[in-house]
């Protein structure tokens, strides 16, 4: 029963994120994306283990401190701040987040349960994955005054355009600038084009600098579905359209994510606008089109920090 209650909380949960998601593309268009939160603060991260948190759970939790005004994007389940003799003020209200129960597995020889990866030949799946939820709180709304944990008043670095030009060039995805009228990935020849910096201009929202590299993350979100990167195959088969608009979402959440990474103002394209309605169409006829569209841009970006950690340690 617990289970059964654990996931119709978390599509609850998911159902309602979708709607303020869906709410911010209608009523604010080119700014919906500043609804994932002030940029200067860290990305949100567990206080306990200091793992940052992932996928759909990244984006639902920055909107939270971002709504609810908190000033640190740090996290912990009421558990483990009680590991830390932390406690949670009275009254304090939770927020879900979703994880994922990893699939079970029955060995056709002994019948033995098993999670994990299996050779599938000699096993069966008998579950999942199973989708569920947990509460975390915010340290804003715990009481430290008996713990040994310690509020660290850290904020986003600030990366300099060479840091940022050396994270791309490390990326090794090959950028021309031959066109000068339009930015995008060409899969075929495996290459982002790029119009130059100067062609990018300032606006209310950010400057010139800004909308160029939150365009360039978007292409370089696109290029890891590239079959040498996380070889990412079209999500809806039958539907040439709807899968196009998936992938420019998850390049469009990619790009919050990098920009987010590197302290820089979260923007849009200029021609994302087209994209829109198409976005708003399917979330609002199957939540998990964000859910999903998020965990791949997560797992893009995972991509090209791990890919530059590596290198730092070569």
């Amino acid at each position: 029963m617990k289970g059964n209650k654990n996931m119709t909380k978390s599509k609850e949960t998911l159902k309602a994120f979708v709607g303020e998601v869906i709410n911010e593309m209608i009523h604010n268009n080119d700014n919906w994306v500043k609804m994932f939160g002030d940029e200067n603060l860290l990305p949100a991260t567990n206080a306990i283990t200091k793992n940052r948190y992932k996928g759909i759970n990244y984006f639902m939790l920055a909107a939270t401190t971002r709504d609810k005004g908190y000033k640190q994007n740090v996290w912990a389940t009421y558990k483990q701040w009680a590991t830390v003799g932390a406690q949670v003020t009275k009254g304090s209200e939770s927020t879900t987040i979703i994880f994922y129960k990893p699939p079970m597995y029955k060995d056709k020889k002994t019948g033995n349960i098993i999670t994990g990866r299996v050779n599938y030949s000699d096993h069966e799946k008998v579950t999942g994955p199973i989708m569920s939820a947990a509460s975390v709180f915010n340290v804003a709304q715990v009481d430290l005054s008996n713990s040994s944990y310690k509020v660290e008043e850290k904020t986003n670095t600030q990366y300099s355009v060479a840091n940022i030009d050396k994270f791309v060039k490390d990326t090794g995805v090959k950028i021309i600038f031959e066109d000068d009228t339009s930015c995008y990935y060409q899969e075929s020849k495996d290459l982002i084009n790029m119009t130059p910096k100067a062609k990018f201009h300032d606006t209310s929202d950010a400057d010139a600098t800004q909308h160029y590299y939150a365009t360039l993350f978007h292409e370089l979100t696109h290029a890891t579905k590239h079959k040498s990167r996380l070889d990412r195959g079209n999500q809806f088969e039958d539907d040439a359209q709807k899968s196009y608009a998936y992938e420019e979402l998850v390049a469009e959440l990619g790009s919050v994510l990098l920009s987010q990474h590197f302290n820089q103002t979260k923007t849009v394209r200029e021609n994302h606008a087209q994209y829109l309605n198409s976005w708003i169409k399917a979330l609002q006829k199957d939540f998990t089109f964000l859910t999903s569209a998020a965990q791949k841009a997560s797992a893009a970006v995972e991509y090209y920090l791990n890919q530059q950690s590596k290198q730092r340690a070569a």
